[in-house]
């Protein structure tokens, strides 16, 4: 049975997080930064490992996402205002981090800016910064994400009409609908062990 506990918690500039809280509740603590587009919500599967290995889970909707304030002009460093200010609430003197794919970058601006109090990082199929020398920045990425990226760069207001169509057909599709839909942004081996059950987890 899940046993999330949720909470706002204020910053310094007067916005407003929303942070969801899983596993052992004594657990040592480890933040999570989930993809984009962000969500707190917890995966099932995680938090019941979590509470079996002691760990506690803390995630929470980066701005502009669910219940959090939005921070126009936010860059991804600017995230380490956020943690610093939900650890203080939480009263978290150390932690470890880990992110999968948007979070990813999210978890390493942390580590870099936040050395009194990040332990370590664990990042996860994470974005590449966009236009560093010597890189392609959509090698090896999921088609639907290059057509998306692609799009963005080039008409802001028609990827925000894609992305409005999008929310509305993922929020009405069946887990299995959903696992169908990602498929194509994974590797073979993880697209073989996404099913409706993970999809909706």
């Amino acid at each position: 049975m899940r046993n999330n506990r949720q909470r706002t918690v204020g910053t310094p500039d007067g916005r407003t997080l929303t942070v969801e809280e899983g596993g052992d509740p004594a657990g040592r603590p480890v933040l999570v930064q989930n993809g984009t587009p962000n969500s707190r919500h917890l995966c099932e599967p995680h938090e019941r490992d979590a509470a079996e290995r002691g760990l506690r889970l803390i995630s929470y909707d980066r701005p502009g996402y669910g219940g959090s304030s939005p921070r126009p002009g936010r860059t991804v460093a600017d995230c380490v205002d956020d943690v610093r200010a939900i650890c203080a609430e939480l009263g978290i003197d150390r932690f470890v981090m880990w992110g999968i794919s948007g979070g990813g970058p999210h978890v390493l601006a942390c580590a870099a800016l936040l050395p009194d109090l990040v332990v370590a990082v664990a990042s996860l199929a994470s974005a590449a910064p966009l236009g560093a020398d010597g890189l392609d920045y959509f090698v090896g990425m999921g088609q639907d994400n290059v057509d998306d990226t692609r799009l963005y760069l080039a008409d802001k207001a028609a990827a925000r009409a894609k992305t409005d169509k999008d929310r509305e057909g993922f929020l009405a599709a069946s887990p299995d609908e959903l696992a169908t839909a990602l498929a194509s942004l994974l590797t073979p081996t993880d697209a073989a062990v996404l099913t409706g059950a993970t999809a909706s987890g």
